[in-house]
């Protein structure tokens, strides 16, 4: 708590040119009963403001009832000044419509008070100016206000812990879809008459056959190619006795089987593939894909059915008590389920990692688009990285992920300008993709553009995004939301600003950097602990000597600057 001294010696002071009244002899008489506060002592940056709210106490007997008083809170700093909003009052006889304060009684008046942060006040005072006037008639217009030459100095700053927090915000790369094991398939049906298991010579002969039989010998003994068994799934139609159905889609698969042997040996195929049998039975699931997929007016009632029964020789009787439909289906979808389905894949090996990254040093060229975006996760460096989606972005330049993620890495590089333009032409390709939209409000915080920012993290919802939105949050001084997602050292520093210095020197004791001792160093100056102050900035200081002037220009340290070990370690000559 201050006292009102100052400004009663200098009211004193003019009492003497104003002789004209006598009110300003009276405020002066008792100056040092009047108290001045600040709420806080020492100022602290708040999202892009300082505010402070600072309070004046009148003792009782003092106000004189004929004066106006005008307080103007003024930030100073080394080569300029920031002017808040002044705050009247006014005795009981003054005809006017400012805040009174009683005579006999006394009074306070408080004011909040916000200043627009600029890096040059970081080093400043907090002073309130005061001016004075008094009416000799108080009906008549008073007397022109009069500035008193000497401030009351009622806060010092600013704290800017705030801004300590790292600007890594975290950009999103696109997935590529390289699969080192890749499989390719085709299949074709032999299809059957109803109640009957023998193969008809044009089955055999069909497209479909003839194009599995290309595929089994495009894929043979082929480098990095390795066909799969010729796997076969022998149905029948959902209609009859379980029993006969069970035994024809046995019959079904066995006569597949043989004749396929035959043909394949007939048409001497350069490789007999093994073959795989399985009798599968009715074929409920197909026959619910079919009715799904198909124009039967009563097509959902039939599709209940499948729901409700599970038993199918329930299912077959309800479905066939559908007189009509069951015609329908009889004409048009059972016929389909008489088959056995015949499936090969081939597995094609890629290139291995060693592979890769040697076209990436060699023939980058030579890579195809999804071989590009897995090599660049591959390669430590980032001007490698940028070489490799450069690439990629030349030979497919229609890929999105190949622009994202070559933005990316420019902007790693703090190639801000040329990273907004890659990432932009990513947008024109794809703009709902998540990480473009992520990685365009990165750019925006780059740029200190924060509203838009803002826009383009709230819009998606990934964990690059939440992490950046609370970078964002404690910005703008929103310390309770940032607390939530941030990790880390910009945890410790959110957790400062909120206010929880427990829950901070928890985060940071798993710390042991140079910017993770320097808040140590300003956690242990708020809790007066000068060893701490000393020990955690020499650490600091130690790995990065520029903490050392900073460390001159902190508030939180004003009152170690003539303590001769804190003098010591940021080099302060005495």
């Amino acid at each position: 708590m201050k006292k009102f001294v100052k400004v009663g010696l200098v009211l004193a002071a003019s009492a003497l040119v104003l002789t004209s009244c006598d009110c300003f002899k009276k405020l002066s008489k008792k100056a040092d009963t009047v108290a001045v506060s600040c709420t806080p002592s020492i100022l602290s940056l708040k999202g892009d403001n300082v505010t402070a709210t600072y309070t004046v106490e009148f003792p009782a007997k003092y106000f004189v009832k004929n004066a106006v008083v005008k307080i103007t809170p003024v930030l100073k700093y080394e080569g300029g000044e920031i002017a808040g909003t002044p705050k009247f009052l006014q005795g009981e006889k003054v005809k006017d419509n400012y805040q009174v304060i009683s005579y006999q009684n006394g009074g306070s008046m408080s004011q909040t008070v916000t200043f627009p942060y600029k890096p040059e006040a970081k080093r400043s005072v907090l002073e309130l100016k005061v001016e004075a006037k008094c009416c000799k008639d108080c009906n008549a217009k008073p007397k022109e206000f009069v500035a008193l030459p000497q401030n009351v100095v009622v806060a010092e700053g600013i704290s800017t812990i705030q801004l300590l927090a790292d600007d890594f915000a975290q950009l999103a790369y696109a997935k590529d879809e390289y699969k080192r094991i890749t499989t390719e398939t085709n299949e074709a049906n032999i299809m059957f008459q109803i109640n009957r298991a023998n193969v008809r010579p044009d089955q055999l002969s069909s497209e479909q056959v003839k194009a599995l039989q290309n595929f089994i010998i495009e894929n043979s003994d082929q480098p990095r190619r390795t066909l799969s068994d010729l796997y076969t799934k022998a149905y029948a139609s959902p209609d009859g006795p379980l029993a006969f159905n069970d035994k024809l889609s046995q019959q079904r698969g066995e006569n597949t089987h043989s004749a396929l042997v035959k043909k394949f040996k007939k048409d001497k195929m350069p490789v007999e593939p093994k073959f795989d049998v399985d009798a599968l039975g009715e074929d409920w699931e197909g026959f619910k894909e079919l009715v799904a997929a198909s124009n039967i007016p009563e097509k959902d009632v039939i599709l209940q059915i499948l729901q409700m029964y599970s038993d199918p020789e329930k299912r077959d009787q309800e479905i066939k008590n559908m007189t009509s439909v069951f015609n329908v289906l009889a004409e048009e979808i059972l016929p389909e389920l008489r088959r056995s389905k015949l499936i090969m894949n081939v597995d094609i090996e890629g290139l291995s990692d060693e592979e890769i990254v040697a076209a990436i040093n060699n023939d980058v060229n030579s890579l195809k688009l999804e071989e590009l975006l897995y090599g660049a996760t591959l390669v430590e460096d980032n001007a490698t990285k940028a070489k490799v989606y450069t690439a990629a972005t030349k030979k497919f330049p229609d890929c999105w992920r190949a622009w994202n993620n070559l933005g990316v890495v420019l902007a790693k590089e703090g190639q801000v300008n040329e990273a907004k333009s890659a990432i932009a032409k990513a947008a024109q390709l794809n703009s709902s993709a998540p990480e473009v939209a992520n990685n365009l409000g990165v750019i925006a915080l780059f740029e200190g553009n924060k509203a838009e920012a803002k826009k383009y993290f709230s819009a998606i919802d990934t964990p690059e995004a939440k992490y950046n939105m609370g970078l964002v949050n404690l910005a703008e001084g929103n310390y309770e939301a940032a607390v939530k997602v941030l990790k880390g050292y910009n945890l410790a520093v959110a957790e400062v600003c909120n206010g929880n210095i427990v829950n901070a020197k928890n985060i940071l004791s798993r710390m042991d950097d140079a910017k993770a001792n320097y808040l140590k160093a300003l956690i242990a100056a708020k809790e007066g602990n000068q060893s701490g102050v000393v020990s955690n900035l020499e650490a600091a200081i130690s790995e990065d000597p520029s903490y050392a002037e900073q460390a001159i220009n902190e508030v939180e340290f004003a009152p170690y600057l003539t303590v001769e070990e804190f003098m010591a370690v940021v080099k302060i000559k005495k």
